[in-house]
């Protein structure tokens, strides 16, 4: 009989900027070293038991208290609230099925469980399809229904016509998009994208004058930053850093001249940003979360 695959790994990667982290760094600023040392292990716990997440009660904050000798019980709860305050976790499945779980996380199990021959993730849980089912869910709620009990009246053109309106206002509202997420200026996603922008004109103002009538869809720039920090797991301390890389490089400041492009070519960026000595003089090429201005 053939052993069960074992769900979890026994090591994991972690970001070697994961204390520059803005949420990392929001979480310590409110609860000081012991954020980070919570963090670090309920990261090993989601990791190393079921791979993309863990149950979460208050026997499980106990355990977790009982185990990090020095760090009361209360003290791992306001933790954990705040880290889901932040987006470290997400909220929906920690309110819905008392799991420690995130987008983050799942992106980077994905990734190893393609290695390791992993069981995918349960439906319930994978927030990616979630995401993409509650979208369908809220469309299908604004939608215009026809009455179930039509009202008997004469035969006539005029009910014929309202029938068809009817019917129309019916498939149009079943086939309209989703509203599309608009994003407020101090969101961090659309910060960045008016960054990136910033340093394209900064370098060459012919390519987005400021007097454009066909300005770029900064909307859509935001959105595409939100997908690398979400989907694709990129920090945006490393964002930041890669669209001044870039728009610094005298053969990628022509080729990203937008999110999206950012986005499709982050990993050559990356790879090419981290040789040491090659980001404005620093090993590694990393710059501190202090000098970022946001």
């Amino acid at each position: 009989m053939a052993r069960p695959i074992k769900q979890g790994f026994d090591y994991f990667p972690l970001d070697k900027d994961f204390f520059d982290n803005i949420k990392v760094r929001k979480i310590m600023h409110a609860s000081g070293i012991q954020g980070s040392t919570v963090l670090l292990y309920l990261l090993c716990n989601i990791y190393g038991d079921h791979g993309y997440y863990m149950q979460w009660d208050e026997d499980v904050c106990f355990l977790v208290s009982d185990r990090l000798v020095g760090v009361s019980e209360a003290a791992v709860q306001e933790i954990v609230k705040k880290a889901v305050k932040v987006n470290f976790f997400d909220k929906n499945m920690l309110d819905k099925f008392k799991i420690l779980t995130s987008n983050g996380i799942q992106n980077r199990y994905k990734e190893m469980a393609k290695r390791t021959k992993k069981p995918g993730i349960k439906k319930a849980y994978d927030l990616d399809l979630v995401n993409v089912t509650e979208t369908e869910v809220n469309d299908d709620k604004t939608s215009v229904n026809a009455p179930e009990t039509p009202v008997n009246v004469p035969f006539s053109t005029q009910s014929k016509v309202n029938e068809s309106k009817v019917n129309k206002s019916n498939k149009d509202s079943h086939d309209s998009k989703p509203a599309k997420r608009v994003y407020e200026p101090d969101d961090l996603n659309l910060k960045l994208a008016n960054y990136l922008l910033t340093k394209i004109r900064e370098r060459n103002s012919s390519i987005y004058p400021t007097d454009s009538k066909n300005p770029p869809d900064t909307q859509k720039w935001a959105n595409d930053i939100r997908l690398m920090h979400e989907r694709d797991a990129r920090s945006y301390d490393d964002i930041k850093r890669i669209i001044e890389w870039c728009q610094q490089d005298s053969f990628w400041q022509n080729n990203i001249l937008s999110a999206s492009k950012l986005r499709k070519q982050f990993g050559k960026l990356i790879d090419k940003a981290d040789v040491p000595n090659n980001f404005n003089g620093n090993k590694g090429g990393r710059k501190p979360l202090y000098d970022l201005p946001y």
